[in-house]
């Protein structure tokens, strides 16, 4: 699907011609990361204040990937920013190469660490150590622990480093590519230093300086989410999944339901299932799809008297993270730094940090009702991840205007090119679109039943392709792959007894009965239980729903293997299950024991095919089962 900005005009390269007045600064060497035989990579020391800039330094860090054919000058440099704010670019190297290296026979790859994150050194605080709970006060304790300087940590200053690297190494054009927070900046630096760019991607967008304080967007995208991958897959359980979440809220408010279960990497944990939980369990849709694969089954369970499958859920995406973190990896004070400074905030500019709560509160009693439906203003607003509240106790810099596009600026005439997935709850749909009216010459492609970010890890190859066709010719092409994406496989129930399981359907030469192909049922479902955890698991293992224990390893090709995983009670399961993340494809090969006679099956299914089938192959009681479903 391409939503295409009419009277869009054509591109003019002169304005790649601009010359830049400010001279290259040295490259500091640094030895680059093992096995990057043509990378170059070091340091650049840059003012901490580009408006001040004899005052101190600071030094960016960025990687140079080589193209393959350097005969001639770089047709142009490519360079990635990633997301967060906070996290380091050169941390998703691997996916970023990935990306590159159709387009590097001509093109270089820059890689630039944003200022405060990785090798450019990244921002800590204490407050942030070893915990995130109590997330607001905290932040305020890390403001206090950065001092001043964290008023330089911005959007505008990051993006001019950016700039300052490119003089260094004297590149020429850029196609400048950046996915979440990264296409913020990407923004930031076309309307900035637009005489640089050839082309501009920007995957999984939203309009600076920012959307809603109170995120009613993201309450607004949650719900068109959880209804469309409903509508888009057969055996969905309920017909309008959020009112049967609003019947929950209403019901748990009143009376949580509390119980033990395993979080991703199989350990119990004290959950409690509140409005909160639910909130927080919803806000990651944008990271997990597995939260709309198994809610409405988990919710009529817990309706029937079952709450496991509620309970792991909310133990695997709801709960409040605790953690020491590596800022290297993420910076959470970078984080505050950024959105602290550059989003719009619930609260009037100058605001005294004694007034702001109340001013906020003020401001979310004029949204009506409905804006975060399913739940309440103060539970959707006061949530710790991503939260409305979080610069709640951040100073504010009054005194130092420095925006991420300056007031009055114009947004460049270059060929733009938007990805955005429809479920995406993060940078909502209707925020790419807006992005998309601001740039004159900007397609829009929306890739269906996915979240958030699309180019990076496709594991559809449909959102890459489309890049590399665009970065390369700077048109899309055809787009209709991202119409034909696989849409989510909604749990139909989670089973008590093997009646409660749907039979396999029998194909020629099948000798099982009902009750075997039901096992045989019941075995697929297991498979792909295991294979939707690998999202939430960090630690390569975990446990079975009601039993048993994976592991699992590899890459492209990742291994589970199963010791007697039961997701249908007193159905153990073991074998190998094999998925290759790229194409989808799923491989089971799997022995079954107790409920009903001991199967040997072999399946096969693509998770990448929309509505396929999942054939089923085997023995049943010493008869053949020949079988197939649709695939789990």
């Amino acid at each position: 699907m391409v939503l295409a900005k009419p009277g869009a005009t054509a591109y003019h390269r002169s304005m790649l011609l601009a010359p830049d007045v400010a001279p290259p600064p040295a490259i500091i060497r640094a030895h680059c990361p093992a096995g990057q035989a043509h990378a170059r990579c070091g340091f650049v020391r840059v003012p901490l204040d580009h408006q001040n800039p004899t005052a101190r330094t600071i030094r960016v860090y960025f990687e140079h990937y080589l193209r393959q054919d350097r005969r001639d000058p770089a047709a142009a440099t490519v360079v990635a920013i990633e997301g967060g704010p906070g996290y380091a670019t050169t941390g998703s190297r691997d996916s970023y190469l990935a990306l590159w290296r159709p387009v590097s026979q001509h093109r270089d790859l820059l890689l630039v660490d944003l200022r405060g994150t990785g090798r450019s050194g990244a921002l800590a605080c204490k407050a942030f150590a070893n915990h995130v709970t109590n997330y607001n006060v905290r932040a305020g304790r890390c403001a206090q622990q950065l001092g001043p300087r964290r008023r330089f940590y911005d959007t505008s200053q990051s993006v001019q480093d950016i700039a300052s690297v490119l003089r260094g190494i004297r590149a020429g054009p850029v196609d400048l590519y950046g996915d979440s927070y990264g296409s913020y900046a990407a923004q930031a630096f076309a309307v900035r230093s637009p005489h640089r760019l050839r082309s501009l991607v920007l995957d999984s967008t939203y309009p600076v300086p920012g959307t809603d304080p109170a995120f009613a967007d993201l309450a607004l995208r949650s719900r068109e989410a959880m209804r469309l991958a409903c509508s888009r897959w057969p055996d969905c359980p309920v017909s309008d999944p959020v009112s049967q979440l609003r019947a929950l809220v209403r019901s748990v408010r009143a009376d949580p339901i509390v119980g033990n279960a395993p979080d991703g990497d199989g350990t119990r944990q004290h959950v409690v299932v509140d409005e909160r939980t639910l909130a927080t369990t919803i806000q990651v849709i944008y990271g997990n799809l597995g939260v709309l694969r198994d809610l409405p089954a988990a919710i009529a369970s817990s309706h029937a008297g079952d709450n496991r499958p509620l309970l792991r859920l909310v133990a695997e995406n709801g709960l409040n993270v605790d953690y020491g973190a590596d800022p290297t990896s993420f910076s959470e004070a970078l984080y505050l730094s950024v959105i602290c400074h550059d989003y719009p905030q619930p609260w009037p500019a100058g605001t005294p940090l004694s007034a702001r709560a109340g001013t906020a509160q003020t401001t979310f009693a004029g949204y009506p009702a409905s804006a975060f439906d399913p739940f309440s203003v103060g539970v959707w607003t006061g949530l710790d991840n991503e939260g409305a509240l979080a610069c709640v106790n951040w100073p504010g810099s009054p005194s130092r205007a420095d925006p991420p596009i300056p007031a009055g600026a114009t947004y460049p005439d270059v060929p733009t090119l938007i990805l955005n997935g429809d479920l995406d709850n993060i940078t909502p749909l209707e925020d790419a679109q807006q992005v998309a009216s601001n740039f004159p010459n900007s397609k829009l492609v929306v890739i269906q039943n996915v979240n958030h970010v699309q180019a990076l890890g496709d594991q559809y190859d449909c959102a890459s392709r489309i890049y590399t066709r665009f970065v390369k010719s700077l048109h899309t092409g055809n787009t209709s792959c991202g119409s034909h994406t696989a849409p989510v496989r909604d749990v139909r129930r989670f089973p008590l007894n093997l009646s409660q399981v749907d039979p396999a359907t029998a194909d020629t030469g099948d000798a099982a009965t009902a009750n075997q192909r039901r096992v045989a049922a019941a075995a697929a479902a297991t498979a792909s239980d295991v294979i939707a955890r690998w999202w939430v698991n960090s630690d390569g293992a975990s446990v079975g729903l009601r039993g048993g224990t994976w592991s699992y390893g590899g890459g492209d090709l990742t291994t589970f293997h199963l010791h007697k995983v039961q997701w249908l009670p007193g159905l153990r399961v073991s074998g190998q299950v094999r998925w290759r993340y790229s194409t989808g494809a799923v491989a089971v090969n799997v022995t079954t024991t107790g409920d009903g006679a001991r199967e040997h099956l072999v399946m096969h299914w693509s998770l990448a095919t929309p509505y396929g089938q999942a054939r089923i192959r085997g023995t049943a009681g010493g008869q053949r089962l020949v079988a197939h479903m649709l695939s789990p």
